[in-house]
């Protein structure tokens, strides 16, 4: 099969890192698969680093016709067997290939609403299928969009086992920053986005280091657009007197590193998150989580078994469990070992993508008429646990 893969987003966050992995995995697998993104963007040049094959489409507008005909011509050029489109406007320019017989798949990785009829409409009558990324986005689509429950698939996060594990160097990171191996490491990961929460976690931190000052936080991730948030939670860091205790480190690449050197890791998400990638990272590293109620968090993971779930924006009672985990080693242990198990079990990035080629094979197979080819290995179909 063939695939050609859309991201219309400029910025560079989990889900386009994710897309990059899918492709790779496809083409280091036996497929053929491009990524088609915005050249000037900086997902084409994060892209590139990490050796995706690319491919420069202007996705700027959602009606272009000169954009959706190029696309349409890569497509007829190289016998493109399904188009998965990640974003908006890549969703809408690619409408007219779909209409002109192209399957079409719309992945579907935030809870914010919809929004206005036209925007359903897509969803509805513009796309094969719907690769939702939670429980949660596909009660949404069928009770607030009317969208037919059979049309959305449910396929949570997962992530490469042989990065993300325990037994890595746990003193490489640290080395690095001159932490000592015996001073609290606190790590959140993520855009520097409203959505996400590190002004909250900022506050929270604080509340941590007047009863716990030798800990240490680290943010790692970059701003959208004008990185003026970024600018926000450097400023409140620095109103506090805290810039040598909470450490924001922009993007970096070696985040199996980083989890691997810390204690615990914390998801300050307020909205908008549905299967926090890093979350699946942080258990598979062997370590507990205090994470909000975002998403399908309580879906996957229970509180007080995998890590601590507190309330979306509550300063106070994330310092509490903050503070609880690094304190009380049993509880934090138990977690670490009953996250790694669930990981190990339910997190594989092997076995979600055959997961998504299955639901491809389908699609696929519907529009050619065909019956689908049984997937290369069992799969486990609902990665939340019953």
């Amino acid at each position: 099969m063939k695939f050609l893969f859309l991201e219309s987003s400029r910025s560079w966050g989990g889900q386009e890192y994710r897309t990059c992995l899918e492709v790779n995995w496809l083409n280091a697998h036996g497929y053929e698969a491009w990524f088609g993104c915005h050249p000037e963007g900086e997902v084409f040049a994060k892209a590139r680093e990490i050796g995706t094959r690319l491919v420069p489409f202007a996705l700027t507008k959602r009606i272009d016709p000169l954009v959706s005909f190029r696309l349409w011509r890569f497509c007829r050029k190289h016998r493109i067997d399904l188009i998965k489109s990640f974003s908006s406007k890549d969703h809408w320019l690619a409408l007219p290939l779909y209409w002109s017989g192209i399957p079409l798949t719309r992945a579907r990785c935030i809870t914010d609403a919809i929004g206005g009829a036209n925007r359903a409409f897509v969803y509805r009558y513009g796309c094969s299928r719907i690769i939702a990324d939670a429980p949660v986005i596909k009660r949404q689509l069928v009770a607030d969009n009317g969208i037919a429950p059979e049309k959305v698939e449910v396929i949570g996060s997962a992530v490469d086992l042989s990065r993300f594990h325990p037994n890595r160097d746990k003193t490489k990171f640290r080395t690095e920053l001159g932490i000592p191996a015996n001073v609290p490491l606190i790590v959140n990961v993520g855009m520097i986005r409203p959505d996400k929460g590190q002004l909250i976690l900022v506050e929270a931190a604080r509340l941590v280091l007047q009863q716990m000052p030798d800990a240490r936080f680290i943010f790692v991730g970059e701003g959208t657009g004008s990185r003026k948030l970024g600018i926000r939670v450097h400023e409140a860091i620095e109103r506090y007197g805290l810039q040598h205790r909470i450490l924001m480190l922009g993007y970096r690449w070696d985040i199996p590193d980083i989890l691997a050197a810390c204690d615990l890791v914390v998801i300050a998400s307020l909205r908008t998150e549905a299967s926090p990638i890093v979350l699946r990272e942080a258990l598979a590293s062997g370590h507990p989580v205090v994470a909000t109620r975002v998403g399908d968090v309580d879906e996957v993971i229970r509180h007080g078994e995998h890590g601590l779930i507190v309330s979306p924006g509550a300063q106070e009672e994330m310092a509490a469990a903050i503070l609880e985990l690094l304190r009380n080693r049993e509880l934090a242990a138990n977690c670490a070992r009953n996250g790694l198990q669930l990981a190990r079990e339910q997190f594989c990035f092997d076995r979600m993508m055959h997961h998504k080629l299955q639901v491809d094979t389908e699609v696929v197979a519907l529009h050619r008429g065909q019956s689908a080819v049984p997937a290369p290995e069992p799969l486990a179909r609902d990665y939340i646990r019953n």
